[in-house]
């Protein structure tokens, strides 16, 4: 399978999305050489013409979409980003919640468009061309935007084009007027308004990530993976540790990589890791003592599963290598989403374990359920989970209706549960649901950031300030019997 696929669909790098790697082959820009933009919708590049031919029969359609929204959109578009500039094209203020509102509208616009004139819902490669579109940094114009407002005034050729951060390359701007109205707070004021890096340096982490993201689908081992083959002698807390308590057992591992590059890898392999560790930092708050870490089947329900977590299944082992007493480990995966990317129907499987835990008998199984969890527990009445646990799953964001049944089923059976969030606003936003069907939200499981969220930042889409990762936040958790 291409180390970038995710069932079936092939998954180009946030670089390609940026016109920084090639779109065909992914490879990365060099410093001596330019890649060719596709010469109809300009969305996408290339690193030679072959790659370029052998990336038509997906791109045309798509392509020829893109042109189509250029046109059929352009008159109310140039008018969303003039609402946020005076005459001579400088923002009105710098509020960055009116700017991604603007940003947001134009997006979804975009896409709503593309899947009208294809036909059919857009696929994730294509919706990240448009969140991840360069923008200014100062009025979050695009080029597709500065390409539409030139059309409209006459002209054959935009007035402006962006350019991207010397430093970071990840944020953009438009003209040196603009550069010099957002440079000094990108490069020097934390990006979160508290302490921590800037924008410019947490880019240039990113930009770090996705260059080692490339280096191991080169080497055909897709998104890094990795957890200790150890078995705890006992179970031991969580609440003194962290991250670095894995470096040595990386070290010992033994991999062909230089010593220099396991800081890298432990960084990376954070975000398989954060599932496994944030249920157990969920069931360490949630329960009052340890019974439940000799427990001998321990059942976990992750709601609202997805591909991060099939693909990243086999590393929830790490929960019986820290509970030596539990004999069991179910998963069960529960989401409509499962329907596509496994199977229509119900399967339960067992999961290949490392061979100390073979040799002990210990068993990992894995069930598939493609279906909303309150339906799946109005069918299993009897069901009682140790967890109930939604990683990322975005209730405030899509789906809220639904989402809101499930959390009141789960406070109404007694549910221990954790919802996670990739960012602080939706934090906050899925708290406020959880409490609005009675939840008490426990103290430690947030909202807040999560001390084992995955450690890897991405840039957020459709905008062009702030970041996500995978579970970097907890949105809130209670204990059995919340009501």
């Amino acid at each position: 399978m291409d180390p970038l696929e995710i069932y079936g669909v092939r998954i180009p790098p946030m670089a390609a999305n940026i016109h920084q790697a090639c779109y065909q082959c992914f490879k990365l820009q060099a410093p001596d050489s330019a890649l060719q933009k596709c010469s109809a919708c300009k969305r996408v590049s290339y690193c030679s013409t072959a790659c370029q031919k052998a990336n038509w029969s997906r791109h045309k359609g798509i392509c020829k979409a893109f042109k189509a929204i250029e046109l059929r959109f352009a008159p109310e578009i140039a008018t969303l980003t003039r609402l946020d500039t005076k005459e001579d094209g400088t923002p009105l203020d710098s509020d960055p919640v009116k700017l991604t509102q603007c940003l947001n509208q134009i997006a979804v616009m975009m896409m709503s468009g593309l899947e009208d004139i294809l036909g059919r819902k857009i696929d994730i490669p294509e919706r990240n061309l448009v969140g991840w579109e360069p923008r200014c940094l100062a009025c979050g114009r695009s080029d597709t935007v500065l390409r539409m407002e030139a059309a409209l005034k006459g002209l054959a050729t935009p007035e402006a084009s962006l350019k991207p951060c010397p430093n970071c390359k990840l944020s953009f701007y438009c003209s040196e007027v603009h550069w010099a109205l957002v440079n000094d707070k990108h490069s020097n004021a934390p990006w979160s308004g508290e302490d921590g890096p800037s924008q410019c340096d947490a880019n240039r982490g990113c930009q770090q990530d996705i260059r080692f993201e490339l280096i191991m689908s080169g080497a055909n081992q897709g998104e890094f993976m990795w957890a200790p083959e150890r078995t705890a002698a006992q179970w031991k807390s969580l609440k003194d540790i962290a991250w670095t308590e894995f470096r040595p057992y990386l070290v010992e591992a033994d991999l062909p990589i230089p010593p220099e590059a396991l800081d890298q890898m432990l960084h990376s392999a954070t975000e398989g890791l954060s599932m496994p560790m944030t249920i157990l930092w969920a069931l360490e708050n949630l329960y009052n003592n340890e019974t439940w870490t000799k427990k001998e089947t321990l059942v976990i329900d992750i709601l609202g599963a997805a591909s991060k977590e099939l693909q990243f299944s086999k590393i929830f082992e790490e929960i019986l290598h820290r509970l030596p007493d539990v004999k069991k480990l179910i998963l069960n995966f529960i989401s409509p989403e499962l329907a596509t990317l496994t199977e229509p129907k119900s399967f339960s499987i067992n999961m290949d374990t490392c061979p100390e835990c073979t040799q002990r008998r210990r068993r990992r199984t894995q069930a598939h359920y493609p279906q909303e969890y309150h339906t799946f527990i109005q069918e299993k009445s009897g069901h009682k989970p140790d967890l109930a646990v939604a990683f990322n799953s975005g209730a405030s964001q899509e789906n809220g209706a639904s989402w809101l049944q499930t959390m009141e089923i789960l406070v109404e059976r007694g549910t221990p549960t954790l919802f996670t969030a990739y960012n602080q606003t939706e934090a906050a936003e899925e708290a406020e649901m959880l409490r609005s069907v009675g939840a008490h939200l426990h103290p430690q499981l947030g909202p807040g950031k999560n001390q084992w969220g995955s450690e890897i930042l991405r840039t957020e889409p459709n905008t062009v300030t702030g970041f996500y990762a995978v579970n970097g936040w907890l949105a809130g958790g209670f204990p059995a019997g919340t009501e």
